[in-house]
C-alpha cells in the first residue's frame, strides 16, 4: 500500500464522512479559535442502552481537534496522542455540541483541546497532540 492511499479521504469517515451511511455526518465550522459541530449519536452506536459507546465519544473529540488544527491552515496532520476525560454518559438520540481549539501550533506539532456538551453540561473533554503528515505524501479529498 502506498503512503498516498493511507491519507486519501473518500468521504467514509465515521465522524464527518458524507458517504458513510452509518456515520455521524458532523459538519465542522470554523470558530474564532478552532472548530465547532453539532450532532446526534444514533442508537446503533450505543454502548449500553441509551448511551453512546465511549469510543464514539473519543472519535468525536479527536475529529474536532483535527478540524481545529486544519482550520488554522494545517490540513495535513495526524493524531499522535489523545487523552479523554469522561465526565458523564453521552446520550444517544440527543443533540450534542463539540468545540475544539488549537492551543499551540508549530511546524513540528499542534496541541489541542476539545469538549462535548449536551444542553450546556460537559460530557467529555480531551487534549491532543497532532503531527504534520510528511510533505512527500499527498492528501487526497481535502
Amino acid at each position: 500500500m502506498s503512503g498516498q492511499s493511507i491519507w486519501r479521504d473518500d468521504g467514509s469517515c465515521l465522524v464527518c464522512g458524507a458517504e458513510n451511511e452509518q456515520g455521524l455526518h458532523l459538519h465542522f465550522e470554523k470558530t474564532d479559535d478552532g472548530a465547532r459541530a453539532e450532532g446526534v449519536v444514533p442508537a446503533h452506536l450505543q454502548g449500553f442502552v441509551g448511551r453512546s459507546h465511549g469510543g464514539i465519544v473519543a472519535a468525536v473529540l479527536d475529529e474536532a481537534m483535527y478540524y481545529a488544527v486544519a482550520m488554522r491552515g494545517m490540513p495535513g496532520v495526524a493524531t499522535a496522542e489523545i487523552s479523554v476525560r469522561y465526565r458523564r454518559p453521552l446520550p444517544t438520540e440527543q443533540v450534542f455540541q463539540v468545540d475544539a481549539r488549537c492551543l499551540r501550533a508549530s511546524r513540528r506539532f499542534a496541541r489541542t483541546e476539545a469538549v462535548i456538551r449536551v444542553a450546556g453540561d460537559v460530557v467529555a473533554e480531551a487534549e491532543g497532540t497532532f503531527l504534520p503528515v510528511p510533505s512527500d505524501i499527498e492528501i487526497k479529498g481535502e
